[in-house]
């Protein structure tokens, strides 16, 4: 999870799928995967049943787990391998970086969305790839990056909302279908080399005394509650004791509060996914009002209510217990990448990876409409649930 900080008027951004784009992404995703991400290989199961669905010519959206910045890249070179020239749905943050970032993302079938805003475009857009059905659509629905790969996140209802639309206009004997996927990075055990390194320079970063007389696990707990000492002190101002669970729940929440309390919202009601969202929506409304534009000290403002929203998203990201319940090395490593990203800005792959991607059992959603006798809209919920189960089943292994 990154700060881009600075906000801009969101211009919506088509694909434009090239084929003669394709030898370059041939080069370039594979040595993205082992330079820049560290995945040395890959094994994938069940895409058969998908490649065929797709080959028939039925709607086809395949919804993956998305834990890790690897994430897009394995499904790119997933399709170029199988012959399934995916098309995705990404963060309009990605298009931003820069005019190279757009033409490449463009050309290999990627759109773009607003996640803080209801994206009329996009949904538009992801609906009518999936009603021609001339290419399979990726979404990724739980729409952020976490860094906890075996524990799913709250799911955007936003995509089976799409993909029961996109069903309800399919004629000619056209079936749609959700596919549930996972993806799951596995690390060398060579990493545990790197973790009291990492450590040292985490603990130098924020000025505590190296805690090289505690195990691994220990260490990194008791780093995070010095951390996180700092940021309730810098937003409390004071201390907190109690699990370290309970005292990362209670300052994002007082955090998101404030923040809503001063433009006088009150979603206390909603999960923190989506109150921050939704005030992250009104913060970045006024600051790109183009025909009244916030005065300098005003704008400071809303940018620090910008820092203190995604704050708590930092901390809504470490659950408290997915560490200490399941100390593996791929855990560790993780969250060692996690803190990482948090505390300098970016994380480092440090050792040499396995992706492991896993497709389910394709989801007829006409089969499924007339089974739970829901429509397209009733059985948005239900679905989203049913998709939700599969990929965590499929995570489990």
């Amino acid at each position: 999870m990154n700060l881009l900080r600075d906000q801009s008027p969101y211009t919506f951004v088509p694909p434009k799928y090239a084929t003669w784009f394709r030898p370059f992404t041939r080069i370039l995703t594979p040595l993205s995967l082992r330079f820049q991400h560290k995945v040395s290989e890959v094994e994938v199961s069940g895409v058969e049943p998908v490649a065929q669905l797709a080959k028939e010519g039925h709607s086809v959206l395949v919804t993956p787990n998305h834990a890790d910045h690897a994430d897009p890249y394995l499904m790119l070179s997933i399709g170029l391998r199988e012959g399934l020239p995916f098309h995705f749905m990404a963060a309009r943050e990605g298009f931003e970086k820069s005019r190279l970032n757009a033409f490449v993302m463009k050309r290999v079938g990627a759109f773009s969305v607003n996640r803080e805003g209801s994206d009329l475009a996009a949904v538009k857009t992801a609906i009518k790839i999936l009603e021609e059905a001339k290419y399979p659509l990726v979404i990724f629905p739980e729409g952020e990056i976490y860094h906890h790969m075996e524990t799913l996140d709250e799911l955007n209802e936003g995509v089976s909302n799409i993909a029961l639309r996109a069903a309800s206009k399919l004629t000619d004997g056209r079936r749609a279908f959700v596919v549930p996927a996972s993806i799951h990075l596995r690390y060398n055990e060579g990493v545990r080399d790197s973790f009291g390194s990492r450590l040292d320079a985490l603990e130098e970063r924020i000025t505590i005394k190296p805690q090289s007389n505690l195990d691994t696990v220990d260490r990194i707990l008791a780093f995070g509650s010095a951390l996180l000492s700092i940021k309730e002190q810098e937003h409390l101002g004071r201390t907190s004791n109690g699990p370290l669970e309970d005292r990362l729940h209670a300052l994002r929440a007082s955090l998101v509060a404030s923040v809503e309390r001063s433009h006088g919202v009150d979603n206390h009601e909603l999960s923190t996914p989506k109150r921050i969202k939704l005030i992250r929506a009104v913060i970045r409304k006024e600051l790109t009002h183009q025909k009244n534009p916030p005065a300098a000290a005003r704008a400071e403002e809303l940018y620090a209510e910008l820092d203190r929203v995604f704050l708590a998203h930092q901390l809504y990201s470490y659950p408290g217990i997915y560490l200490m319940e399941r100390p593996s090395v791929d855990r560790i490593a993780e969250t060692l990448f996690k803190l990482e990203e948090d505390v300098f800005g970016k994380g480092r792959y440090l050792g040499a990876r396995k992706a492991e991607v896993v497709f389910g059992e394709p989801i007829d959603l006409g089969a499924f409409l007339s089974e739970t006798g829901l429509n397209v809209k009733t059985g948005v919920g239900l679905l989203t649930e049913q998709v939700r189960e599969r990929i965590q089943a499929l995570l489990a292994g």
